[in-house]
């Protein structure tokens, strides 16, 4: 046993020394770590290294060796031995093969590799990688566009054509205002769309400048939503986002779950589409050269410029949000250039929509526009001075105050997360110092941008609170009311046909808006006609104000008829770049005709008083019916005969003969009515 023991002594003490010697020699990583390489061709950077002894003094002449770790050779000279010079520094340049793997990992150690080796990371790509680059970022920004397009426009159908009478109805305070304008941006995700409702509506009469002022600050705050839903950076789970969207659309039967989830689906196409430009985004992120020149762009004026041009080209500041938190969490993009991107964002979604919005309106339309613009010209003056000049613990005032917030408020350190948050309070911060002010802004656009004419907000012109308690007064000034309202219903009558045979959507758009002035002029009346039945009406008295409720109740069901029904025919057959027949529409016109002529001969009652064209209405229903079977009949038989445009138009064109006969009931109600009233008056 003791000759064993004296055997293994000395093997045992050669191999002390031997790891105490290699325990003393340590490496240190100098340059050459995430190089990009291109196949075929030599690295541009060396591997260095840097020996040191246990009293951190360079070692020299000593024995480096470089490998690729991986069974397959990658690199040319991929073991390769050099020596460390009097200063310690060993170095190596080393080429990839045509056929090497995308990603390496370079191993440096000493020759004994007991010491701890250093690693090196090379990313590979091919020579074109660069078109590749360009066509991934394309194609994942089109996702994204795409994406948030399937989210805009999943979420207007499921608030249908609510969003117009939320825009026109909740806007009487400056706080209503403010949370109509974040609610409906928040819901169609585009504070352009809510600015071209509120010029529309604005032109229409039916919302007035000074109510849209408020709209817009809630509108600004409510765009920023889907930076913050960006923010989450959902990536990893983008594909199966698409999965649970496009299952829950196709399977399900209910409008409201289809539409949810085309929502869910551009949800996850905009994450995809995310992922796709972060991936495409690599090769920037290794190559210094580049990196160092986006890094001397230090100008806030120049990013808040690229902001602005970027949204300007692609019409949508969320999307110019993603894009930059993609690029900021790549490590591309620093903070403060982000934020100024952002600023820049809010800017250049206003000026195109302007333009565009402004054109044919009137000034109180225009007005809209102007105070849109100017209102996001404002905001990023007030945050300006804290990120270019004022600063706090030796950095820009404001990004020190998003990094503090999100991390107290938001408990956050994500530089996402805390671009997201800048946006968001932008507009917080400056909506809760424009809000109060709104009037001295009102007067101050109003001096300067004067109305030529005397221009009136959309409401009633004759009813009178003041003659409540004189019923034959408030009666008579109701029955003004109601012609203003037959004639405005009159007016969508007429104009339906144009709607139903046109190809773009400007002349629906027109009765849309028509629409909802019946509803205002509605919502007025009869509450009015309800005060006055609270007075000691005689029995006469009191038939007239139930026939004017019945009217006005039919006017503006006709109407709705013609808003929800008869243009959501006109829509679809837009959308879809369909026509009806010649013989369809002519048969459509023929109806139309008929229709109309009665709802002009009740207008012309109300104004005059003929009671000869009534009569007309109440004789003609059973040959109205007897008409419109034989237009059913005539259709079928074109069906039977294969005419192209009839069969791609069947359902459109039996809904519109439908509605038609429906609106024709309606007048025909109304001509009792009237008949009815005329008797007992006798």
């Amino acid at each position: 046993m003791k000759k064993l023991i004296k055997l293994f002594l000395p093997f045992v003490f050669l191999f002390s020394v031997t790891i105490c010697f290699a325990q003393n020699y340590y490496l240190q990583k100098c340059e050459g770590d995430k190089q990009l390489g291109l196949r075929g061709i030599e690295l541009k950077n060396d591997f260095v290294v840097r020996l040191f002894d246990s009293q951190n003094n360079p070692v020299s002449n000593e024995e480096i060796v470089f490998y690729v770790a991986k069974h397959n050779v990658d690199l040319k000279q991929s073991s390769h031995i050099v020596f460390t010079d009097k200063d310690g520094y060993a170095r190596t340049k080393l080429g990839v093969e045509r056929n090497s793997s995308d990603k390496l990992v370079v191993v440096a150690c000493t020759k004994n590799i007991i010491s701890n080796p250093i690693y090196f990371t090379v990313s590979v790509l091919n020579k074109n990688w660069l078109l590749l680059m360009i066509i991934e970022i394309l194609g994942g920004t089109a996702l994204l566009l795409f994406g948030m397009f399937k989210i805009n426009s999943a979420f207007q159908k499921i608030a249908s054509q609510n969003i117009k009478i939320i825009l026109s109805k909740f806007t009487s305070t400056r706080i209503k205002g403010f949370f109509t304008g974040l609610f409906v941006t928040g819901i169609n995700q585009s504070s352009s769309a809510t600015l071209l409702l509120q010029v529309t509506l604005a032109s229409a009469g039916i919302l007035t400048f000074f109510q849209s002022m408020s709209v817009t600050i809630g509108a600004s705050v409510g765009s920023t939503v889907t930076g913050q839903l960006v923010a989450f950076r959902l990536v990893d789970y983008a594909l199966f986002i698409i999965a649970v969207g496009y299952f829950l659309s196709f399977f399900s039967s209910k409008k409201f779950l289809i539409n949810l989830g085309k929502a869910i689906f551009g949800f996850g196409l905009l994450f995809y589409g995310m992922k796709i430009m972060s991936d495409a985004m690599i090769p920037v992120t290794l190559n210094n050269d580049i990196l160092m020149l986006i890094a001397s762009v230090e100008s806030p004026i120049v990013s808040i410029l690229v902001g602005i041009i970027l949204t300007m080209i692609i019409q949508s500041s969320g999307a110019t949000v993603g894009i930059t938190i993609v690029l900021a969490s790549s490590g591309i993009l620093s903070f403060l250039q982000s934020i100024c991107i952002c600023l820049g964002a809010q800017i250049g979604t206003s000026i195109t929509t302007a333009l565009i919005a402004s054109i044919n309106q009137t000034r109180d339309g225009k007005r809209v526009v102007i105070w849109h613009l100017f209102y996001q010209i404002l905001g990023v003056v007030l945050v300006y001075p804290f990120i270019s000049f004022i600063n706090y613990n030796g950095e820009p005032a404001w990004t020190y105050f998003v990094k503090f917030f999100t991390e107290n408020f938001v408990f956050s350190t994500d530089i996402a997360r805390q671009i997201a948050m800048s946006h968001t309070l932008v507009t917080v911060i400056a909506g809760f110092i424009v809000l109060p002010f709104i009037p001295l802004f009102h007067k101050f656009f109003m001096s300067i941008y004067p109305s030529l004419t005397k221009e009136n907000h959309f409401g009633t012109a004759f009813i009178d609170e003041n003659y409540i308690k004189e019923p034959n007064k408030a009666l008579e000034l109701s029955r003004k009311e109601i012609i203003r309202l037959a004639a405005i219903v009159s007016e969508m009558l007429d104009e339906s046909i144009n709607a139903l045979d046109a190809k773009y959507k400007n002349v629906v758009e027109k009765i849309i808006y028509k629409s909802l002035q019946i509803g205002e002029l509605a919502s007025r009346i009869v509450p009015y006609l309800t005060k006055v039945a609270q007075n000691k009406l005689t029995k006469q008295q009191s038939k007239e104000e139930i026939s004017l409720l019945y009217i006005a109740g039919d006017l503006e069901q006709i109407s709705d008829i013609i808003h929800r029904n008869l243009m959501y025919v006109s829509r679809q057959k837009i959308k879809n770049h369909l026509s009806f027949s010649q013989e369809g529409i002519d048969d459509i016109k023929h109806l139309h005709k008929m229709v109309n002529e009665n709802s002009s001969k009740i207008l012309s009652y109300l104004v005059d008083g003929g009671i000869s064209r009534i009569y007309e209405i109440r004789k003609q229903i059973t040959r109205f019916q007897i008409e419109v079977h034989n237009l059913k009949k005539k259709h079928i038989e074109r069906l039977h005969s294969g005419l192209k445009e009839s069969i791609e138009t069947s359902g459109l064109h039996m809904e519109v003969l439908d509605q038609y006969t429906r609106i024709n009931d309606i007048l025909y109600d109304i001509a009792i009515i009237l008949i009815d009233e005329k008797e007992e008056n006798r």
